[in-house]
């Protein structure tokens, strides 16, 4: 590892970042228990690789609810997010003494979208994985959860309701259809695809013979017909707009349908009959005391909402939470309690609106390391990273300092760039962006500055930000778009004047996953596939070049015929264009002549990341690293060979398969996400000087001989006429016949080589 030496000799005020962030649901986990999240591993003294720890832990529940169980004793009930490294965790907290008594991990599944829902009939807890699509049942007292079921290959579980005669209903994605399960048998039937063209059924409210579900990603409603098996859409109000219906709430008549805004229909009538303006999603049940009464959250508050005048009075009460569950429950003898569950940390509220008196907890889980998404370098040489749904916040590790640092309040930042001296991030959902001045103190609303800038127009996900070299003062952003929709866009943004201007479509219908700087254009690629929620509906990837001046794409191409991805672009001293393809292909791309002049597969059965960002190259004193298809490599540009690092097809002990990302810090060492969860350094030798290599010829016999100040004995590699590259074994000559030509180099063991000489045989 190299020497830690001052910052300011070692790392250039000027330095660009390393870019990247994808997001999706964490992959099937195991029961294995992390590595702590502080703990720092090298496998020997020598060993470049060192695991510094999980740079973000956080405890997210975003299934959760609170009820009664059948002997009286109210429970809060949470499924805990899990990682690539450790399944989900399940934890009952008794509400009235506060006491975890139940905390377990899930045999199958990492996570949980809001697929939970308690049984009326008997409080029986249902709960479903997002990850991967297994249903899961736990008994009040019980001393563990217990497995019913598992979907059909490649299908989640997204939403859930039980209805009045203890029947499950889920939703599914991708497939967008709803199942229901028979509890005693675990038998699960899939009733069909609730809206053609929709990929989620996100929210269920099964009232007698109907079940209706709510979709994403465009925010439909349907009602099921249980005795012909029919979906039939409903139209939604008009000026309706949003990408999922998120909650089905029914209330005597009344179904609060939670979009961007929450509508009220009535069911016997089939009329919208109110909208209730800033309300997040989810109602009450009805009050046990008031039957006029259900409670929602506006604004900040609590309030009242009388299901007969349509009427909303605030209660005082303003938990700095929105709701994943309502709930009356009673914790003593002063009467009913109305409880919130909030996602992070599985932050409990309850307040007796009728007694006084209120409770707050926090219940006593694991948690897990959050997955990773991006990694980025600042200005000042440090590693930045962001996580998947996130809170907490991101990671900062200064190769100078004691670990890694937290720095809250950012959520889910999706990419990392600099402008003029400073961080600049982008975040998910809002699609917004973030300056920060890394010479002040980390303090969120300040430095940064907030309300960040929202893009809007569409924008959902800001993932690669560079400094504009041709238009002052300036950061292009590259973003996806919002779900359901395709067209990304790249943003103009002026982070000192807070404007900005947002280009969709620069190539239709795809998505600008990354570019890098070449001449002041900006060079692409892209992604087939939009919005999550919709399918694509052009063929293949492309490379483009946008001009930021006059903001027009001045060509494209589709240079690897089918791919899904063009990502990881970096271009070499050569001014020729490198990138991925479907995860798996490393290319050269010729920006004269605009031919491809090599591909070479990193590995051909790997899985294509959705829009590329995970894969990463890199150049380094000629030398040129990757990030793909789970490995941290070094391919050599003369020979083509692949050396893993780190990673799959390493053939470390330490068995990592799972790597993307990757950044360089102040000193030059590499850093890659490893095991999803985990910040990974790989020191890179000092030795950055090319091996000499010379020739002696005799005749036809031909010898060759290569020094080096740093490695004994550099390999040396020849071919001939364009035929295999061999290794010279240092002692017999070559033989070169007249006429032809013998091209040989020299490499070291830091993969530094020689430029290729030639020899012609006379």
């Amino acid at each position: 590892m190299r020497t830690r030496r001052s910052a300011a000799i070692a790392w250039a005020a000027g330095a660009a970042l390393v870019l990247g962030a994808a997001v999706g649901a964490p992959a099937s986990a195991s029961t294995s228990p992390p590595l702590p999240a502080t703990t720092e591993v090298a496998s020997s003294a020598t060993d470049p690789v060192t695991d510094l720890g999980e740079a973000v832990r956080k405890s997210q529940v975003l299934a959760s609810a609170t009820g009664t169980a059948p002997d009286g004793v109210p429970y809060g009930y949470y499924v805990v997010s899990g990682n690539q490294n450790v399944t989900a965790e399940f934890a009952v907290v008794d509400l009235r003494t506060e006491e975890t008594v139940l905390r377990t991990r899930i045999p199958y599944g990492a996570s949980s979208q809001r697929a939970l829902a308690i049984s009326p009939v008997d409080g029986t807890v249902y709960f479903g994985t997002s990850d991967v699509g297994h249903i899961y049942r736990y008994v009040p007292g019980a001393d563990d959860v217990e497995h019913l079921a598992e979907l059909p290959d490649g299908v989640r579980a997204w939403g859930m309701a039980v209805d009045a005669e203890g029947t499950p209903w889920f939703g599914a994605y991708p497939t967008g259809a709803l199942y229901s399960l028979d509890p005693a048998s675990g038998v699960v039937t899939d009733h069909g695809q609730a809206i053609a063209g929709e990929q989620y059924v996100v929210a269920i409210a099964p009232v007698a013979d109907t079940v209706y579900v709510g979709t994403g990603a465009n925010a439909k409603l349907a009602a099921f017909d249980r005795a012909s098996g029919d979906f039939t859409e409903i139209a939604m109000p008009a000026g309706h707009s949003g990408t999922n219906i998120t909650a089905l709430d029914v209330r005597d008549d009344l179904m609060f349908v939670s979009t961007t805004s929450m509508h009220v229909r009535d069911l016997v009538t089939g009329e919208w009959v109110d909208e209730i303006s800033g309300a997040n999603a989810r109602v009450s049940p009805i009050s046990p005391t008031d039957p006029d009464a259900v409670y929602l959250r506006q604004g900040s508050e609590v309030k009242r909402y009388d299901l007969r005048t349509g009427a909303i009075t605030g209660t005082g009460k303003a938990p700095n939470a929105t709701p994943e569950s309502w709930s009356w429950i009673e914790r003593d003898d002063s009467g009913y309690f109305l409880t919130l569950t909030y996602w992070n940390q599985g932050r409990t509220y309850g307040w007796n609106l009728d007694a006084g008196g209120s409770f707050y907890l926090v219940p006593d889980v694991q948690g897990a390391g959050a997955p990773l998404i991006s990694l980025g370098t600042g200005p000042l040489g440090n590693i930045y990273a962001g996580a998947f749904l996130s809170p907490p916040g991101s990671g900062r590790y200064d190769p100078d300092g004691e670990g890694i640092e937290l720095l809250n309040g950012t959520s889910q930042v999706e990419g990392w760039g600099t402008f003029d001296g400073n961080v600049v991030f982008g975040r998910y959902p809002q699609g917004s962006v973030y300056l920060y001045d890394p010479e002040q103190p980390w303090n969120y609303g300040s430095n940064p500055d907030t309300p960040p800038l929202e893009l809007g127009n569409g924008v959902s996900r800001p993932q690669s930000l560079i400094e504009l070299t041709a238009v002052p003062d300036t950061v292009a952003v590259a973003s996806v778009p919002k779900p359901g929709e395709h067209g990304g866009a790249i943003t103009l943004w002026q982070p000192y004047a807070g404007t900005h201007t947002v280009y969709r479509n620069v190539v239709p219908d795809q998505t600008p996953v990354g570019f890098v700087q070449n001449d002041g254009l900006l060079l692409g690629g892209t992604s087939i596939d939009g919005g999550y929620g919709i399918d694509p509906i052009t063929d293949e990837a492309v490379l483009f070049a946008w001009d930021p001046v006059t903001t027009e794409t001045l060509w494209t191409t589709a240079p690897i015929p089918g791919a899904r991805t063009l990502a990881g672009l970096a271009v070499d001293d050569d001014g020729h264009l490198w990138g991925v393809a479907d995860s798996r292909t490393v290319f050269e791309f010729d920006l004269e002549t605009k031919q491809v002049l090599r591909t070479v597969t990193i590995d051909a059965n790997a899985s294509i990341d959705r829009f590329g960002d995970n894969d990463r190259l890199l150049f380094d004193h000629g030398r040129l690293f990757g990030s793909v298809a789970g490995r941290l490599f070094v391919l050599d540009q003369v020979t083509d060979e692949v050396t893993s690092l780190y990673g799959a097809g390493s053939g470390r002990e330490d068995s990592t398969t799972h790597v993307h990302e990757l950044a360089r810090d102040r000193y030059g060492d590499l850093y890659v996400i490893g095991a999803s969860t985990r910040l990974v350094r790989y020191a890179l030798p000092e030795d950055v000087t090319a091996p000499e290599v010379t020739a002696r010829h005799r005749g036809a016999a031909v010898w060759l001989e290569a020094s080096d100040g740093h490695d004994d004995a550099p390999r040396i590699d020849y071919r001939i006429d364009g035929g295999e590259w061999m290794s010279d074994d240092g002692g017999r000559p070559i033989v070169v016949r007249p006429g032809a030509q013998l091209e040989y180099r020299a490499i070291d063991e830091a993969w530094n080589s020689s430029s290729v000489e030639h020899f012609t045989g006379g």
